[in-house]
């Protein structure tokens, strides 16, 4: 086409959007193409076609050549999911990568988005699929690995789950809104959320890692990023002269815990964020331990947030997922292409788990807590231990609890100790019944390890920084009563005394073996004399069941003594004379 019709508009439109990298760009010439399909659906297409005729022959009848009045039909024929006027189109010389295009539709940008629902409320108020048209209750779960495209040269909304999914892309901007964050990924593991954070740098880059780390990403950091040529710099990022000193002009990323895991050592994170900043360095926090319910660390000036989502987002210890949040959309562009690229993406079923999860996530941690505080405060009275760790009166300095609570609205539900002995320690953690001795954290049920062999273990003992007999709790939403006595019991048990505080069944592993059993085992006797069927079958001779041997005069008196086995005899009787029956009409 030379001049002129809706044509023209849309390829125009469609050219624009293939020449630059805006994500509005490119939906902008989706929706014309379904505007024009739709057109032609209706059989309402003359309009468009007789563009290309009529420019022919100089003709512009039934053609509209004005942008705003196409603007306006396109707006009318899609509704109000794209304000087609405010969309700007940045031309570039040459056309846009495949490999640019986003991999899910356009979602909004949560940074610096100021909620007026509360915390409580925003983990509930949320429609994860807003498009649907049956407007479903609960997020559906889009269990496909694939979806139909318009055609062989258009992209829709998705096309692959790996690349892109409704179910995940409800997760991803739930949690983005949770965090206050551009955009946010969800990945198979927090393992795979850090992995991805640490492929934003290259061979020859530098990473600054908080000495006290989890085991897991202290195994990541030395055993495969520095065998692709990153270097890895530890210290302690709550000494921030320490901090400065080992900032490089090679270093890329600055990686700390506040609180960290397992010392509950506090790093203040504004001036992290500001020192990095100086120095063009990104700033990455991982806030397994404080969701964002408590804490949102990009609102102090972090760039990059990770959440191992298997603890608070689930609270249920019943899947494994890792979120990476970013505050740049540019950030964000780049960590999309690595999920997609490398397949590290999480699975439908997993993220409807993890939005359900996420529902309950601010009572949860808020109970937990709550116990929590208490649980603290009987520990750090016992005379058995000898240090206790936690963000809270007690389990650290005075401007140390100043500075955690100036970044969070609460303590948490992690509580590390010390007991001066590491057999001491072990039998402790053997003892304890409540508390189950596992690792992981954040869930629902009270939960013990020790890190120096459980959690941390990858860590070489000569590299560790942690106490050999530090114990770490997770408080989860029993009642704390029962916590502190499993805790008392178990402080006991592991001194070799009678437990001050037994409860009333002794364990707690759902066993029962001491109560009676529903129904009751059948007495040793004979079974109940059974009588010969008289029921009669088409086609067959009823027939008699075998006689069955007289019962002991030892049976117990009643019949409702016998109504178990009767019952029993019963079916299995009738199971054997239709078996019978079938064999006589096979021989027949």
């Amino acid at each position: 086409l030379t001049r002129g019709g809706e044509w023209e508009v849309w390829a125009r439109h469609a050219l624009k959007a293939r020449k630059q990298d805006n994500f509005a760009a490119r939906r902008m010439e989706n929706a014309c193409w379904r505007a024009w399909k739709k057109k032609s659906r209706n059989g309402s297409s003359h309009d468009l076609t007789a563009a290309a005729s009529d420019d022919a022959t100089g003709s512009d009848e039934h053609v509209c050549q004005d942008d705003e009045e196409f603007q306006e039909r396109l707006q009318s024929a899609l509704g109000g999911g794209v304000d087609f006027a405010t969309c700007r189109f940045r031309a570039k010389p040459e056309n846009m990568a495949y490999d640019d295009l986003p991999t899910f539709p356009m979602r909004p940008n949560f940074a610096n988005f100021k909620n007026s629902l509360r915390p409580a409320s925003e983990c509930v108020v949320f429609d994860g699929c807003p498009e649907d048209p049956y407007h479903p209750s609960n997020t559906p779960i889009y269990q496909t690995s694939t979806f139909v495209q318009p055609s062989c040269s258009e992209f829709g909304a998705y096309d692959y789950t790996r690349s892109g999914n409704p179910t995940r892309t409800a997760l991803e901007k739930h949690v983005a809104l949770l965090d206050q964050a551009a955009a946010a990924f969800a990945f198979a593991s927090g393992m795979a959320a850090l992995h991805t954070v640490m492929r934003l740098l290259k061979c020859g880059d530098e990473v600054v890692c908080n000495e006290d780390i989890y085991g897991g990403m202290h195994r990541l950091l030395t055993q495969d990023c520095a065998f692709s040529g990153i270097k890895v710099v530890f210290v302690d990022t709550t000494d921030l002269k320490a901090v400065e000193k080992v900032l490089t002009k090679n270093t890329r990323l600055l990686h700390t815990e506040s609180p960290s895991n397992p010392r509950m050592r506090i790093s203040d994170l504004r001036k992290l964020a500001a020192l990095a900043h100086e120095h063009n360095v990104l700033l990455s926090v991982d806030s397994t331990m404080m969701p964002p319910v408590i804490c949102k660390p990009l609102t102090f000036g972090a760039d990059i947030v990770v959440h191992s989502a298997t603890k608070f987002f689930s609270g249920h210890a019943d899947c494994t997922g890792g979120l990476v949040c970013v505050r740049d959309p540019n950030l964000a562009h780049r960590v999309a292409f690595l999920q997609n690229a490398e397949g590290t993406a999480l699975a439908p079923f997993e993220c409807f788990l993890f939005l359900r999860g996420i529902k309950t996530m601010h009572l949860r941690v808020m109970r937990a807590q709550e116990s929590a505080a208490q649980v603290a405060a009987f520990l750090i009275a016992h005379p058995r231990i000898t240090a206790a760790f936690f963000p809270g009166r007690g389990g650290c300095s005075k401007e140390d609890l100043a500075l955690h609570r100036s970044q969070s609205t609460g303590q948490g539900s992690m509580i590390s100790l010390t007991t001066g002995s590491v057999e001491f320690s072990k039998r402790f953690c053997d003892a304890c019944k409540i508390f189950k001795t596992t690792v992981s954290f954040g869930s629902v049920n009270s939960l013990c390890e020790m890190p120096c062999t459980m959690s941390h273990a990858s860590i070489p003992a000569d590299q560790r920084t942690l106490p050999d007999d530090l114990i770490r709790l997770s408080v989860g939403i029993e009642d704390v009563r029962d916590l502190i006595a499993d805790l008392s019991m178990a402080f006991d048990i592991a001194d070799g005394r009678p437990p001050k505080v037994m409860p009333v069944n002794g364990v707690y592993d759902s066993r029962f073996e001491d109560l009676p059993c529903v129904p009751s085992p059948a007495p040793a006797t004979r079974p109940w004399p059974q009588e010969e069927s008289t029921r009669a079958t088409s086609g067959a001779t009823s027939e008699p069941s075998e006689p069955s041997e007289v019962s002991s005069p030892t049976q117990p008196r009643g019949v409702a003594a016998f109504a178990p086995a009767l019952v029993l005899t019963a079916f299995s009787a009738t199971l054997a004379i239709a078996a019978w029956r079938g064999q006589r009409r096979l021989a027949r």
